[in-house]
């Protein structure tokens, strides 16, 4: 009883992933593979849609990679805790 479905899923599984690669090669070789800045955003997607000018995409910056995050903390601590002489 089991083993049926246990097949039925890999089944399932396989087919799956089979297809999203089809999918993802058919797409991409169309050049439509949704990336951001990528030919789909430039493409019009209906009547009322205005070109928006292109805008380089800033990732987001972690606090401790952050240089202006780490100064500002330095001059933080500095003020607070002065080195004693």
């Amino acid at each position: 009883m089991v083993i049926p479905f246990l097949v039925a899923v890999l089944v399932l599984v396989v087919v799956g992933t089979l297809l999203w690669k089809v999918m993802a090669a058919q797409a991409a070789q169309a050049g439509h593979d949704g990336a951001p800045g990528g030919p789909a955003e430039d493409a019009p997607t209906g009547p009322t849609r205005a070109a928006s000018p292109r805008r380089p995409q800033r990732r987001p910056v972690a606090p401790d990679d952050d240089p202006e995050f780490l100064r500002s903390l330095d001059e933080k601590i500095q003020r607070e805790d002065p080195p004693s002489s």
